[in-house]
């Protein structure tokens, strides 16, 4: 088999993929190196790309997964309705890591499109604008690559399933889906045909697909038929058929003829491999003498390929060897693997993973093959019975698998209605065929994308969305969090957007320089530029980031604690980031090596904590740090025996008050905040031994006498009547009918308490959801947590955006939980 040349067409297409974000249809008649091409791509690619195909063979031949394996689509027909796109979105189950590996896709090559329905398709950008949060932009903003020839083979629906989906398509194929037509990719043919040389012949295969035989181009290709040809032992044809169960009978007999006696071959399948995506039989039976294809190539040695035909020469328990001309080839078993994508958690990559692997040797009969299984082979010998009932594209699919027209041998004369080109393809491919020069069109769409990732580079979204939820989440906790927490977070968002603004105004010169010489990588001003701004940025994010690191953040409440270090590890790893991104620009700007550089990232794993039981940062302005911490370590150990919150035993502003006046009895502990009489006996042994211990060492003495001289608050007298629960008294007058401002400014507490009274009052059923928030509002919470069950309650909120704050998840989830712990009720 030769191999196809990157002529230009290769190159523009391959340069489309990789230095713009345009959407590209690469296609071509057969033979002219589509698949070789997706193979170079996959290669050479600094873009995280996903491969995948409408057929389980398909895949197993393209290296990627099938489609519906991908995405995890149902069988039936999927409508392009509202009520369609969410019935959809309602059933699919992703985990976080096929969250992630969805988002940090770039590229979502599709072989074999051709075979691609349109609603597929459709259903394939509605998932991607959801998952991605790109509601507005076609397939969640992922750049696809198209491969295939719609004058092959089309797309396969049952007449009920037409019958629903042409209300809304007007055709099966990927181009009328809603998806393709509101962004058309970039029609891109590559013209140079590879497997045939006749000049000849390529005309004919032209007509045919084109349909523009006349009547002597059909008495040439029907010269090919001879009535009842039997060929010779030594001549390997193959048969060409329209249906599977014809190409099995027909090498089912052919095999019985032979006298020989049957080797059956079991392959060996390990792990996770359909049966549905087997590249070869399960159990391979042989004779001396029978005809055989080849299905994998030879990479090393080159003596076989994929499609090329031989005859079995000799057979054993442990041995197959294959006559192909001169040459006797030993055959080697071969490992195919079913494989999955996943994310790299550690550097974001992505990963395929195998899921099985299937052993067999690489080897089929081959007396007669299915044109559908035959597409993208190549052989010298073919019979083929055009008056078998062919559909569109049928017909130059198989003349077109021969090298030659004078290897072709047909069985049956070729009529002019069997050849036959499906209008809606023509004008679908006429309507997808692009307007004006090409390479223009890339120097524009190059710009275009230089433009972008500089943009990405300089905006800093991820630390500026990540400072905005720590706010969010710090406002929620503000009465859990320590003094002061929401005044730090806000001088770093200060410090950040002061930032920001410098990287506006760079970018306005950045957009100038652009439209003075589109060409990144030779603009000397702009390189400069970059340059510049790399160094001055850098050091600034290295700043915010060392910051971070030392936080003054601090809680007891584990609950409130885990909400914050969330947002805080999040904010860290959007740093890290900014800065390794940044650090592209530190050599000279290319769009190849920056998207190299990005693909090499690592996330660090990193734990800042704002847990008062876990933190390890000094807290400033604390008499006594070292007693502070061994008090500090002896209380966490004491809570971590007996699964106690920290609060219960001493808090930060305990131990602080312990360390200030340095209590030598129980009866000193009792004066301080936190300690009663039943806690001062039950740890204060402990407590007064540390604290006498430290002042032996220091030579220091009691300071009691300083907080008993200090202002007391006076002590309310206990009140006989029974405490009426805070949250009782806000669903009081939540049910007297006052809005939550009103109950706010009566009970002089926020606004976000007294919601947050309401919110948790649905857990006990007291309140209804529906109290609070809309049918509209709390169907679209109960479709996003249904849809990604896994995400946290901060994913949520930020894919529902601005017009849903935290309470308004919190209490969807709350009236989950009420509903599942009273189903039986």
């Amino acid at each position: 088999m030769q191999s196809v040349e990157r002529n230009e067409r290769f190159e523009l297409a391959y340069r489309f993929v990789t230095e713009t974000q345009e959407s590209v249809f690469l296609t071509g008649k057969a033979g002219t190196g589509k698949t070789t091409f997706l193979k170079y791509l996959k290669e050479h690619t600094a873009k995280n790309t996903i491969v995948a195909a409408p057929t389980g063979v398909a895949a197993i031949n393209a290296g990627g997964v099938t489609l519906h394996s991908l995405f995890q689509l149902p069988l039936h027909p999927l409508l392009p309705t509202n009520a369609g796109k969410q019935e959809l979105l309602s059933k699919i189950r992703y985990n976080k890591q096929r969250l992630q590996l969805l988002r940090k896709m770039e590229v979502l090559i599709i072989d074999e499109v051709s075979m691609v329905r349109c609603d597929v398709m459709d259903a394939i950008d509605t998932i991607l604008r959801s998952v991605r949060y790109q509601y507005e932009l076609p397939f969640g903003g992922v750049q696809l690559l198209l491969i295939g020839d719609l004058f092959q083979l089309p797309p396969v629906a049952q007449n009920h399933e037409w019958a629903v989906l042409q209300e809304y398509y007007n055709s099966t194929f990927f181009f009328d889906s809603k998806a393709i037509q509101e962004q058309m990719p970039l029609l891109i043919e590559l013209t140079t045909i590879y497997r045939q040389k006749e000049e000849q012949f390529v005309r004919l295969l032209n007509k045919v697909r084109n349909n523009q035989l006349d009547a002597d181009d059909l008495e040439i290709l029907n010269e090919r038929y001879q009535p009842g040809f039997q060929p010779d032992r030594d001549e390997t044809f193959i048969t060409l058929t329209s249906h599977n169960n014809q190409a099995e009978l027909i090498n089912r007999q052919q095999l019985q003829r032979l006298t020989a006696p049957p080797y059956t071959y079991k392959a060996a399948i390990d792990g996770e491999f359909p049966e549905n995506s087997y590249p070869a039989d399960a159990e391979l039976v042989l004779r001396e003498g029978a005809q055989v294809m080849f299905l994998k190539n030879d990479t090393l040695s080159k003596r076989f390929f994929n499609g090329k035909i031989g005859v079995v020469h000799s057979l054993s328990d442990e041995e197959v060897i294959v006559r192909c001309g001169n040459e006797n080839i030993r055959v080697q078993k071969e490992t195919w693997d079913h494989s999955r994508y996943t994310l790299n958690r550690t550097d974001g990559k992505l990963e395929q993973d195998v899921l099985g692997t299937f052993e067999q040797y690489p080897l089929r009969l081959a007396w007669a093959i299915t044109i559908h299984k035959s597409q993208g082979l190549t052989f010298e010998k073919v019979m083929i019975d055009a008056g078998l009932s062919f559909t569109s594209g049928q017909v130059y699919v198989a003349l077109s698998r021969c090298t030659s027209l004078e290897g072709i041998v047909l069985l049956s004369k070729i009529q002019p209605n069997v050849i036959f080109s499906n209008q809606q393809v023509v004008d679908g491919q006429k309507a997808l065929s692009p307007k004006g020069s090409l390479p223009q069109r890339f120097e524009e769409a190059r710009k275009a994308f230089s433009q972008q990732l500089l943009e990405e580079l300089f905006t800093f979204q991820q630390t500026a969305l990540a400072l905005k939820l720590l706010m969010q989440v710090a406002s929620k906790h503000k009465f859990e969090l320590n003094e002061g927490a929401e005044e730090w977070i806000g001088n770093m968002q200060f410090q950040f957007q002061q930032e920001q603004s410098v990287a506006r105004k760079f970018l306005l010169q950045i957009n100038q320089l652009l439209k003075e010489q589109p060409v990144v990588e030779t603009n000397s001003q702009l390189q400069q530029r970059v340059k510049d701004a790399v160094n001055y940025f850098i050091p600034r994010f290295e700043e915010l980031q060392q910051q971070l690191k030392q936080h003054p953040l601090i809680t007891e409440h584990k609950t409130a604690a885990d909400e914050v270090n969330e947002q805080l590890n999040t904010l860290f790893t959007a740093l890290h980031t900014e800065i390794y991104f940044l650090k592209s620009g530190l050599q000279p700007f290319s769009i190849t090596d920056h998207l190299r550089h990005k693909l090499n990232l690592v996330t660090p794993r990193v734990n800042i904590t704002s847990y008062a039981a876990n933190k390890k940062q000094t807290v400033v302005g604390i008499n006594h740090p070292d007693l502070y911490f061994r008090l500090k370590t002896w209380r966490d150990r004491i809570c971590d025996e007996q699964n106690m919150p920290i609060y219960l035993l001493a808090n930060s502003n305990s131990l602080q008050e312990i360390c200030t006046y340095l209590p030598f009895s129980k009866t000193h502990l009792q004066l301080l905040s936190g300690f009663g009489k039943a806690k001062a006996d039950k740890y204060g042994d402990e407590i007064i031994e540390m604290v006498m211990g430290y002042c032996e060492e220091h030579g220091l003495e009691t300071n009691i006498e300083a907080k008993k001289d200090s202002p007391k608050r006076e002590r309310k007298e206990k009140s006989t009547e029974p405490k009426e629960d805070t949250k009782s008294v806000t669903l009081h007058l939540f049910n007297e009918g006052k809005t939550i401002k009103e109950i706010a400014a009566t009970r002089k507490l926020t606004e976000g308490t007294i919601e947050g009274h309401l919110v948790d009052l649905i857990k006990a059923g007291t309140v209804k959801v529906e109290q609070l928030l809309t049918v509209e509002k709390l169907q679209t919470i109960l479709n996003r947590i249904e849809l990604f069950p896994e995400e946290s309650n901060t994913a949520h909120k930020i894919a529902l955006g601005d017009a849903y704050s935290f309470a308004d998840v919190r209490a969807v989830q709350n009236h989950l939980q009420f509903m599942k712990e009273n189903i039986v009720q």
